[in-house]
């Protein structure tokens, strides 16, 4: 019934059709190959058993570093406007303060996207093309840092143009650009790699395979729900209202309590620490580390996944207990007259505040880690490795999250146009 709803309205149907079209110019750009590589060489290879599949959009293309730096430099900015009054200051400073945000993550963003790119190609020409007679050939003649170059410029410029995309869907569109467009690209992923671990299953022995595949089937959709569960859990904290504040009053007095998202970071502390330990492993090969390198190198392994959930856990713990302002709130109940039952007001509400969000941090970040770290669990099962990425990671918990977003928007809009 909701879905025909969606194309009863004539504003609403053309924000979904534009967002359609939207999406629809990213995914063809995202077959548009980097200037003087040829995709065939990397397909030859088998990138599919790397890193660098994590961090690409599609590999070698102009929009492989994607959105990422931009959400980066987001997270980035959100922490220095916690740590210094100089960006605080423009936080608070109403529209005219959010412009000049807005200026300083576009240059954070240039900045995360140069470093990435150079990054990126660096490990592209390692891994994938060192040994390609026409890559050495393109070398001898035009030389390594013409190629480096072209490369970068391209790559940034597809993050800004996919920024651009973002922009638009969240004045024209359906909102969340970020959402539709991060979806978009694991969804196209995933249809190809559950049509292959069809295949690959099906010539194995049929009947045996078509019971694994169940198996899987039903495994993935409990990790589905699981996902949604931790995504939508709330630490709830009832407050007690002892007097009516104007206006405030009757949404004070139908809340009753106050939610606290038990992982209040989302998926951002897995992609941070993929991007971490993407840039790590690049330094390292430069101070030829290669001992630590081979450890790290595979992203099923025990050495990646060791330092995988130790920054996810300190990210998303550190990230929570920071970004909770406990003492706005703790003001806040008692400038409206919201007390906890049997905590005072003011200081102790504070460091009762505090130690609850000291335990959902630990909690969430816990969490988090056991996700990331069920494709690495698959794969050591026998799982396929490319479906492995979808039962739990990043992957997953970003296509769960962001339709749970998409979701809640488009029933914001449907409430709107009845």
């Amino acid at each position: 019934m909701k879905l025909k709803n969606l194309f009863k309205k004539k504003e609403l149907s053309s924000k979904i059709y534009y967002t359609l079209f939207i999406i629809l110019i990213y995914r063809f750009g995202s077959f548009f190959p980097i200037p003087f590589i040829k995709p065939i060489y990397i397909n030859e290879i088998g990138f599919k058993k790397n890193i660098l599949t994590l961090t690409a959009c599609n590999i070698a293309s102009i929009f492989s570093l994607g959105i990422m730096p931009n959400i980066s430099a987001s997270i980035l900015l959100q922490f220095l406007c916690y740590f210094f009054p100089f960006f605080k200051k423009f936080k608070n400073n109403g529209p005219l303060g959010k412009r000049k945000l807005n200026l300083i993550t576009k240059g954070i963003t240039l900045i995360l996207s140069l470093i990435k790119a150079n990054a990126y190609i660096l490990y592209l020409i390692n891994i994938f093309l060192k040994k390609k007679t026409y890559y050495l050939n393109f070398i001898l003649i035009y030389g390594k840092y013409f190629f480096l170059f072209t490369s970068i410029i391209c790559l940034t410029t597809g993050t800004f143009l996919t920024m651009w995309l973002k922009e638009k869907i969240n004045e024209k569109g359906l909102g969340n650009g970020n959402s539709f467009l991060i979806i978009s690209g694991i969804l196209s992923r995933f249809i190809n790699y559950f049509i292959s671990e069809i295949l690959n299953r099906i010539n194995e022995k049929v009947f045996l395979g078509i019971l694994i595949l169940l198996f899987e089937i039903i495994v993935w959709i409990l990790i589905i729900v699981m996902a949604i569960i931790i995504i939508k859990s709330v630490r709830k904290i009832y407050i007690h209202y002892i007097n009516n504040f104007g206006y405030y009053s009757s949404n004070l007095e139908e809340i009753k309590f106050l939610p606290l998202k038990v992982v209040h970071t989302g998926v951002m502390p897995i992609m941070c620490s993929q991007g971490m330990l993407f840039l790590l492993i690049t330094l390292m090969s430069k101070i030829h580390l290669e001992i630590i390198i081979e450890k790290l190198k595979n992203i099923y392994g025990l050495w990646y996944n060791i330092m995988y959930s130790i920054i996810i856990i300190l990210i998303t713990f550190f990230y929570t207990y920071f970004s909770i302002s406990v003492n706005t709130i703790s003001d806040d109940l008692k400038l409206n007259g919201g007390y906890i039952p049997n905590v005072k007001p003011g200081k102790e509400t504070s460091l009762f505040l505090k130690k609850i969000v000291s335990q959902i941090s630990l909690i969430g970040s816990l969490l988090l880690t056991i996700m990331a770290l069920f494709p690495s669990i698959f794969v050591c099962l026998g799982g396929e490795k490319n479906f492995a990425l979808f039962f739990g990671g990043s992957s997953l918990i970003i296509l769960v999250g962001s339709l749970l977003e998409i979701k809640t928007t488009i029933n914001s809009y449907l409430l709107n146009y009845n």
